[in-house]
């Protein structure tokens, strides 16, 4: 799980020195602010932290699937189906390996698709 800190951004305004009343000056300042937790994040068995990867990599192509296909990129989608299978394998693979077996399965990580886009879209004129 991804831990991103507090960001608070301020706009400050400031008159500038010897001018008009009408120009102010702005400036847009952002603080972070860290997480404060009352225990550090307990290490994840090594079979365990490697079906998060696994996962975690999944999730990513899957994410940048619907965004190529969003942004109508064919070739960028091609290539990302090209490398799916493989992370759907691996993500298999460690899924199976671990001890206990996670009491929620896996299910079906199928994908169909045609490598056009638009095939189904517009209507072909002979």
């Amino acid at each position: 799980m991804l831990i991103l800190p507090t960001i608070s951004c301020v706009e400050e305004f400031a008159a500038w020195p010897r001018a008009d009343a009408d120009r102010r000056g702005s400036t847009i300042r952002c603080y972070t602010y860290p997480l404060i937790t009352s225990s550090l994040p307990k290490r994840l068995p090594l079979d365990r932290g490697l079906a998060v990867e696994a996962m975690t990599l999944f999730m990513r192509i899957e994410s940048e699937v619907r965004e190529a296909r969003a942004d109508w990129n064919q070739d960028r989608f091609r290539r990302l189906m090209r490398l799916r299978p493989r992370a759907v394998a691996r993500l298999r693979r460690r899924w199976k390996r671990l001890n206990p077996t996670p009491q929620v399965p896996l299910g079906s990580l199928r994908r169909h698709y045609h490598a056009n886009l638009s095939c189904y879209l517009y209507e072909s004129n002979p």
